[in-house]
């Protein structure tokens, strides 16, 4: 069991290899007041994901910040939602992986340094990611 783990744990680690989000879900992942949610070949709203892996932190606003900015550097699409003036969530579109995989950054920042980062890498287009995370559920 242990052994799976870790195997888990190394697999996903080398899916963000070269992505500063990696450094988040490594330093944040199982510190106090976060939630980490790590996925691999899972289905979300009917879309296939190789891997999904999400923090949810409650007082971190602040030291995310430095990681997403360096991501944002080199991604290859950003969007993003700017409200007074503040950007308060988007995605970036990175490199995608050797295999072809597309691999994105999604994030929202809450108010009192609230916020989610989310790491999804797949077949999925931006319309898709836009579809997965905007659309209302039915």
């Amino acid at each position: 069991m242990a052994v799976a783990l870790a195997l888990m744990m190394h697999l996903a680690a080398i899916a963000q290899t070269g992505l500063s989000v990696n450094e988040v879900f490594t330093r944040y992942g199982h510190a106090k007041g976060c939630k980490m949610v790590s996925m691999r070949n899972a289905t979300l709203k009917g879309y296939k994901l190789n891997i999904y892996k999400s923090l949810v932190y409650k007082h971190l606003a602040d030291d995310v910040a430095p990681y997403l900015q360096a991501d944002r550097k080199r991604a290859r699409k950003i969007r993003e939602v700017v409200e007074d003036g503040l950007v308060t969530g988007g995605y970036y579109m990175m490199q995608p992986t050797a295999e072809g995989l597309n691999r994105y950054i999604l994030f929202s920042n809450g108010a009192g340094q609230r916020g989610t980062v989310i790491y999804i890498e797949g077949r999925l287009s931006p319309d898709d990611i836009m579809t997965l995370c905007y659309s209302r559920r039915k």
